[in-house]
């Protein structure tokens, strides 16, 4: 199929599929998904590691009964639910809010970061599903890890989520310039940055026929003419989407 006959089916559901974001993005406009972490899960996960760590050298007994009483169960639970994903239009960003830890005084509170991941930097996107265990065969492995990587090695690794497999699947069909299913400004934002790059390739291209007129002859640009039908092909496409998408806009 065709890339229009692609965008179709999307602009079609568009209407009675609203992508999920969280109220955590509300207001900003460049996101286009967000997936939920089983907030839950994670916490009982941390606080089984917790203990079982803690009972394992006597010497640290006393500490270990006191910190997760007072301090530890309340750390992990508030660390998990700091956790926000989204697919935005410039790619996968992760945030890790602003949470209490150590002893929960304000001077220990951790402060907010976030990551952004572009998709054309994206190599790798993967599920590890929980397996084997962990504190010497105590606590049974039961999350399922994402990981997100490019040519720089490892950007993230995403524990707990509702639904990896789906978000692995939304990402890579960022990644192909698909779009995703229910959102139409990502097909907008595919086609934006395919368009961007259409249009630094061929302004390489006419540098190189200024230089080759100059000083070379036609034969060497005669290898080249697939490539221009190809990037006109592109360019025909990109402008196909968005009278597509303006046109299912004035339908509603």
């Amino acid at each position: 199929p065709t890339s229009q006959q692609r965008l179709l089916p999307v602009l079609r559901h568009s209407s009675s599929m609203a992508a999920p974001v969280e109220s955590f993005f509300e207001g900003d406009d460049s996101v286009l998904k967000s997936y939920a972490f089983d907030y839950n899960k994670i916490t009982e996960f941390d606080n089984d590691v917790m203990w079982w760590s803690a009972c394992i050298p006597p010497c640290f007994w006393p500490c270990a009964v006191i910190y997760p009483l007072l301090c530890g169960a309340a750390n992990n639970r508030d660390a998990a639910r700091a956790q926000h994903l989204a697919l935005t239009r410039d790619g996968i960003r992760f945030v890790f809010d602003k949470h209490p830890s150590a002893c929960r005084c304000q001077c220990f509170d951790v402060g907010r970061t976030s990551k952004t991941v572009p998709f054309d930097k994206l190599t790798d996107c993967d599920v590890q599903e929980p397996a084997g265990t962990a504190v010497c065969c105590c606590v049974q492995n039961r999350l399922n890890v994402v990981t997100v990587d490019t040519a720089s090695g490892r950007e993230m690794a995403l524990r707990g989520l509702e639904d990896p497999f789906q978000f692995k699947k939304d990402v890579w069909s960022m990644k192909r310039g698909d779009g995703l299913l229910g959102v139409p400004d990502s097909i907008v934002a595919t086609s934006m940055t395919r368009l961007e790059s259409t249009k630094a390739a061929g302004a390489g291209k006419s540098a190189f026929f200024s230089s080759s007129s100059s000083g070379g002859g036609a034969g060497e640009s005669a290898p080249l003419l697939p490539q221009l039908r190809e990037q006109t092909a592109l360019l025909s496409s990109a402008v196909g989407y968005l009278k597509v998408i303006a046109e299912a806009s004035s339908r509603k």
